[in-house]
Formats: structure tokens, C-alpha cells, sequence
């Protein structure tokens, strides 16, 4: 038994060493393909990266590689640092070099915008007068309003999330609300946002049982100051 794990121990070492020096061995054929080329660095992406991505979710996607200088690309970048504030102006395949053409302000690239890091997709069946009669699109970010009425025919309104990430914008879809059917509306425009579990849980929530505005917001936008109103915010008077 002894003899069988020991057997075992050596064998795995022995692969082990077989794997490094492999790989010692790729290495020193890059390096000799290389002798006597001039070479640069640059950016290279290791996987596929959608379009508008932004470049903070983007690090652990590229690696810094070695190539003939004859092969880089013009303005190509050793360091994110120069775009940190902007996103992929085009979609970039695995062995893709990186270049300052390659990016640009969010707000100026169209397109589907990619979903941040740890969010969800979640898609809004909307009327264009309650988004900005229809102004938004991809890259946009927009705040929810949210109406209710509650028992004793209470009416609420709310502005319980801002700076929604706005993901696509599908204009001309059916409607399946048959109330909204009923009105002579058999289309309308599907948005479709980035949130949180508790963003979405809010959304759905105002949809199913009540209803919702869009407001188009930039990163300037003031969001301060909101409250949640009834009928005597907007006109405050006694009633008979």
C-alpha cells in the first residue's frame, strides 16, 4: 500500500514537471520567434467584449503581450488608463488589440449598452408620452415614477429609483395589456433596464398594480428633494 502511494506521488510530480517545462518550452519558442524582431507592447483582449462595455469591467478581459512592432495597431494602448472614463466603441474579439479607436463616451456610442457586473436585465412595456415621449435610448439613464391608489382612494406618487441604466430601447411592440387594448393602443415601446433584485422587485411591482413614468437623467441630474405626494402636494386645499 505503502509503495502505491508513493508510486502515485511520483508520477504526479512527474507530471507536474512535464506541464512546466511545456510551457517553458512555448515560452522560449515565442521568445526565438521573436530575436532580431523589434517588438512593443500593447493591450490585447483575452475574450470577447460586447459593445459599450465600460472600461472599469474590462481589466481582468485584456492582458499586456509582446508583438512584432510591424503588427500594432495605430494608437494602440499599453494602459487603460487613458479611457478609463469611457466604454467599447465596438465589439472586441478575443486577440483583439486595444486602440484609442476603440472607445469613446458612453453617450456617444449607440447601440445596446452591456449589463454592469452583478446586475439583472429587466424589460418595461411602456406608452411614449410616460418616457419622454420616446426620447430614450440605449446608454440613456432614467429614473422611475410610481402611482398607486391606496385603500380610501388614497393616491400616491413616488420617485423610488434614478439613474437607471438603460440597456435597449424595442420600439413597436405589441401590447398585451387589454386594458391598454381597450383604449385603441396595440402597440408600444419595450425598454429594457439594468437593476438591482430590489430595483426589480419595485419595477414589477409598480407595473402589476400600479403605474409608471420615466424621466430621462444625466449625471448632473438633481434628484434631491423628492418625497412621496398626494393630491394635496399638488393642490392643497380643503375638500368639501
Amino acid at each position: 500500500m505503502k509503495k502505491q502511494v508513493i508510486a502515485i506521488l511520483v508520477a504526479a510530480v512527474l507530471a507536474l514537471m512535464a506541464v512546466v517545462a511545456l510551457v517553458l518550452y512555448a515560452k522560449g519558442a515565442n521568445d526565438r520567434a521573436l530575436d532580431g524582431t523589434e517588438t512593443v507592447e500593447v493591450l490585447q483582449a483575452t475574450e470577447d467584449i460586447d459593445v459599450k462595455t465600460p472600461v472599469s469591467e474590462i481589466a481582468d478581459k485584456v492582458e499586456l503581450v509582446k508583438i512584432p512592432k510591424a503588427a500594432q495597431v495605430p494608437d494602440a494602448l499599453t494602459s487603460l488608463d487613458d479611457v478609463k472614463d469611457q466604454v467599447t466603441k465596438v465589439a472586441l474579439l478575443a486577440g483583439d488589440q486595444l486602440s484609442e479607436a476603440k472607445f469613446d463616451d458612453a453617450d456617444s456610442v449607440k447601440g445596446p449598452a452591456s449589463l454592469p457586473a452583478g446586475m439583472q436585465e429587466l424589460s418595461i412595456q411602456i406608452d411614449g408620452e410616460r418616457f419622454v415621449g420616446g426620447a430614450v435610448t440605449a446608454g440613456d439613464k432614467v429614473g422611475v415614477f410610481t402611482s398607486f391608489t391606496l385603500d380610501g382612494n388614497i393616491r400616491i406618487t413616488s420617485n423610488p429609483i434614478n439613474n437607471l441604466l438603460v440597456l435597449k430601447v424595442d420600439n413597436g411592440a405589441l401590447v398585451e395589456d387589454p386594458a391598454e387594448e381597450a383604449n385603441g393602443a396595440t402597440t408600444g415601446t419595450v425598454i429594457t433596464v439594468a437593476v438591482t433584485t430590489m430595483q426589480a422587485e419595485q419595477i414589477v411591482h409598480a407595473k402589476e398594480f400600479g403605474t409608471i413614468w420615466l424621466t430621462r437623467q444625466t449625471d448632473k441630474t438633481d434628484t434631491s428633494g423628492g418625497m412621496t405626494i398626494t393630491y394635496q402636494n399638488v393642490a392643497p386645499f380643503e375638500v368639501p
